[in-house]
């Protein structure tokens, strides 16, 4: 018998970038709270994976939902878990904050003040 394959929307850097300034999407740190206050990504909501309950998230129809991580592992996950609780449009990150930081784009944080 074949598993089912839960495929995730892999947002690039740029793509965020433009979705965040369109307002087109929600950002979601799934990082914990201290490397969250450290430095994210601005307007990013906090939600560490440890925390999340899939089955409680809310619909979002009027913007995409985008997890982000460190690297992309956690954000991934997460965006799993809620593919599985039949939340539709979830994306992750690629490269997580790591390829924001490279990209030369703007965090906040304690890190950064």
């Amino acid at each position: 018998m074949a598993e089912n394959v839960i495929e995730i929307i892999e947002v690039d850097v740029p793509r965020l970038s433009r979705m965040i300034v369109d307002r087109e999407a929600l950002v979601i740190d799934v990082r914990e709270s201290h490397e969250y206050e450290e430095e994210h990504i601005p307007g990013s909501l906090l939600l560490p994976l440890s925390f999340m309950d899939a089955e409680l998230f809310p619909v979002f129809t009027e913007s995409a939902v985008v997890m982000v991580c460190q690297v992309g592992k956690r954000s991934a996950a997460a965006a799993k878990q809620l593919i599985k609780a039949g939340i539709p449009g979830v994306g992750s990150l690629a490269g997580g904050i790591d390829a924001w930081i490279e990209a030369g784009l703007e965090l906040e944080g304690t890190k950064h003040e």
